[in-house]
């Protein structure tokens, strides 16, 4: 368990890292609040990852190991880590407005809006529960099965990746105010991003044609 843990909050960690909503979110009330402000909105931002993991985890519990549909299943996350991969790499440099950020409002609900409605969370820990349920470590399967506490392994994992992520980009801006303007604008965080995902669509691609 502690195994899948680590693995999922190192995913959820590097995930993370591409520029969203949440991220930019964080960056600006730490600039024009305070580090406390945006650890608060990074606390809030990153808690969906709980609801929205555990959901995908436990929907994908209820289908049984010999069903036909976990052959189906055994694809879905090729195109979702394909898709999430060439979106990374075709993001748009982002643009801080430092000016909107002089508005003292509750940062960590906040946050939980901004994670909450962010509609690539389901699919994508779909996607990477059924990856993960069928990786292996030597002999042994990073998700065991028939055990339902690694559901809530996997949905704290998540949620504590985002929220470690979050914890860097505070402390960053606090204390690199402009050069983390310049280190989000880079190209170079969403082709690493992209590579993952896309290096991740194509391990699953050879599990499955050597199944």
């Amino acid at each position: 368990m502690l195994l899948l843990f680590l693995l999922v909050s190192s995913i959820s960690f590097a995930g993370s890292i591409h520029p969203g909503t949440v991220n930019l979110a964080v960056v600006q009330t730490t600039l024009s609040q305070s580090k406390r402000a945006g650890l608060w909105l990074a606390l809030g931002g990153s808690l969906p990852e709980i609801a929205y993991s555990s959901l995908a985890a436990g929907g994908l519990m209820l289908i049984p190991t010999n069903s036909s549909w976990m052959t189906v299943l055994a694809y879905a996350p090729i195109p979702v880590l394909l898709g999430a991969g060439f979106a990374a790499f075709r993001q748009k440099p982002v643009v801080l407005n430092e000016s909107v950020a002089h508005t003292r409002s509750l940062p960590f609900w906040k946050g939980v809006a901004l994670g909450g409605t962010n509609p690539q969370l389901l699919p994508f820990w779909s996607a990477v529960w059924l990856y993960l349920s069928r990786a292996t470590i030597g002999s042994r399967l990073v998700i065991p099965t028939g055990q339902s506490a690694s559901q809530w392994v996997f949905a704290l994992g998540t949620a504590t990746g985002a929220f470690g992520l979050l914890v860097v980009v505070v402390w960053l801006t606090d204390y690199q105010r402009q050069r983390i303007v310049q280190y989000l604008n880079g190209p170079w965080i969403n082709r690493l991003t992209g590579g993952l995902f896309i290096g991740m669509a194509l391990w699953q691609t050879i599990q499955v044609l050597t199944a």
